[in-house]
């Protein structure tokens, strides 16, 4: 797959011009971006964000329509005001939405507050959780602009667990986890497995924590970044947030709250509660699997402390 180097800011300058017939903006590279090119765009009183997609012939079109479908159901997600499949100076395809107000909740004010906006988060994650995928793993970005069904990669859940574990276990084996701790994790797996594998592929954020959890004078005021969505088990999410819960060194923990909110539109059973941790143990081998060659940082021991606590939890769970 072909990925093309972020333009110039002229060109996106005038990309934006074009668009909001005024030159009377200001606009600027926001480096946060991974899977996409963000330029932030002041007008006025409004902030814009503008978003490329690097990869050539991929298209927005299917993120385009999952806002859309999501707004339609009261989620709080930004509102898509253009889409161009794919333009022509640039041979990429873009979309500008609109600004959800205030910041994530990585420096939330106050105890009280973060649990409130947790639960909030809570309800909306579930409504997000219980729109159908056909098949599972990350949401086919065709460049078919009118694409509208959400189609995963896989047409089953098990090759997308087993496609990278194996490998992942091996590597984390050599230096990072004894050996002993890698044969309970595969047994904790393969006995978790029939929870795991057991629903109907459901929309998942794909990395849903703090970061994209957005609030504004204390008040939770939408959610963002839908660039990893997938089709998967709709407890997923669930799984990856409570696996980074506390990662900034933060003692209050957000998963209590934001599950409450998430029960109040669907239930959670107590095999759900065990499946949200085995995700959590899963997405924690995959992820220090895919980040074990770079730098060592806090990020890898925060897994690590992770991955630990998860197994505990579920030995005295299965």
């Amino acid at each position: 797959m072909i990925k093309k180097e972020a333009p110039h800011i002229a060109v996106v300058t005038q990309l934006v011009c074009k668009h909001l017939h005024s030159s009377d903006f200001k606009i600027e590279r926001v480096l946060s971006g991974v899977s996409t090119y963000v330029y932030r765009i002041e007008l006025g009183e409004d902030i814009l964000y503008l978003r490329i997609l690097p990869e050539q012939d991929m298209s927005f079109a299917v993120e385009v329509h999952v806002h859309n479908l999501l707004r339609q159901r009261n989620v709080q997600v930004p509102e898509v005001i253009y889409f161009e499949h794919n333009h022509e100076a640039l041979g990429m395809s873009v979309m500008i939405v609109k600004e959800i107000l205030g910041s994530n909740i990585e420096d939330h004010p106050s105890i009280e507050q973060y649990d409130k906006i947790l639960f909030h988060a809570g309800q909306q994650l579930a409504v997000i959780n219980q729109i159908s995928v056909e098949g599972y793993s990350w949401i086919v970005r065709s460049n078919n602009q009118h694409a509208i069904v959400l189609t995963g990669e896989k047409p089953l859940l098990q090759d997308y667990i087993y496609e990278h574990l194996e490998a992942d276990l091996l590597l984390l084996s050599k230096n990072v986890l004894l050996k002993d701790v890698i044969s309970l994790i595969r047994t904790i797996l393969k006995t978790g497995r029939t929870l795991m594998l057991r629903h109907q592929s459901h929309l998942i954020h794909g990395d849903f924590d703090d970061s994209h959890i957005f609030a504004h004078q204390g008040k939770f005021t939408g959610i963002i970044d839908f660039g990893e969505i997938q089709g998967n088990s709709p407890l997923y999410d669930l799984g990856h947030f409570k696996l980074h819960d506390g990662q900034q060194g933060q003692k209050h923990r957000g998963y209590p709250s934001l599950t409450k909110g998430y029960n109040e539109v669907r239930q959670l059973s107590d095999d759900d509660q065990i499946e949200i941790d085995l995700w959590a143990l899963w997405i924690g081998v995959r992820r220090l699997g895919m980040i074990y060659n770079r730098t060592w940082g806090s990020y890898h021991d925060h897994l690590i402390r992770a991955i630990k606590l998860q197994m505990d939890r579920l030995n005295n769970k299965l």
